[in-house]
């Protein structure tokens, strides 16, 4: 992340009163809160911001992305051109977002259906072709295949023979390559979230020139929580 964008986020993270992702985590923050029924929940949150008005996303978006945006609450930050005066923030839920969602789902759609087809027609023959004919496959077969993709664990716990894989589940596992292969390459880079897609969302802008850090803290954490609760739903 780039060091602008990491002020930004901490600056959010702070006025809003979010815990910040850390570690491994995917996710930019968090807003820890209990629900009407005392339950501890904990809601995921992508934090952007833009000086322009539109927002870049991510690089190489694919289904994993899609997945991930349609289970989290976006707070966007709207900054001066200088990038240093944040002037708004704008909480918006997974039903909110749908709409763009769904258009860039849509939009790769076709190439992971002629992944999904292509993957499906691997054969025995093809088999033998990538990995020879043996029975059983050993684990060094399967790395070749996934490589780094399984953890230790995960081949191990693949193993359907004793110390290895039958035929079957070697194309399988074949198969599982296949696809991963081309959801690599059915993404697209960086898609905007355009200007004119945040007019229509006018009332949901906290102006920061109106609002005192409290009510805005306040107003912001009660939106991000009713959205949340909505995606549970």
């Amino acid at each position: 992340m780039a060091v602008q964008d990491d002020r930004r986020e901490l600056e959010i993270c702070a006025l809003l009163g979010l815990r910040r992702g850390e570690g491994r985590s995917e996710m930019d923050a968090f807003l820890d809160f209990e629900d009407s029924a005392g339950i501890s929940r904990s809601c995921p949150i992508e934090i952007k911001s833009t000086t322009t008005g539109s927002i870049a996303t991510a690089r190489d978006v694919g289904l994993n992305h899609i997945n991930k945006w349609r289970q989290q609450v976006w707070v966007f930050g709207f900054y001066d051109r200088s990038g240093t005066d944040l002037l708004r923030t704008l909480v918006l839920g997974p039903a909110e977002m749908e709409s763009w969602i769904s258009r860039i789902e849509s939009y790769i759609a076709p190439d992971i259906a002629i992944g999904e087809r292509m993957a499906e027609k691997l054969s025995l023959q093809d088999l033998h072709i990538i990995c020879g004919e043996k029975n059983p496959y050993r684990r060094s077969d399967a790395e070749s295949i996934m490589k780094k993709q399984w953890t230790k664990a995960r081949y191990e716990s693949e193993m359907d023979v004793d110390g290895g894989y039958s035929p079957a589940k070697m194309l399988e596992i074949l198969k599982l390559r296949a696809l991963y292969l081309n959801e690599r390459g059915s993404t697209l880079n960086n898609p905007h979230i355009p200007k004119s897609f945040f007019s229509r969302f006018a009332d949901g802008v906290l102006d920061l020139g109106a609002l005192d850090a409290r009510t805005l803290r306040e107003e912001a954490q009660s939106t991000i929580r009713r959205a949340a609760l909505q995606a549970l739903l």
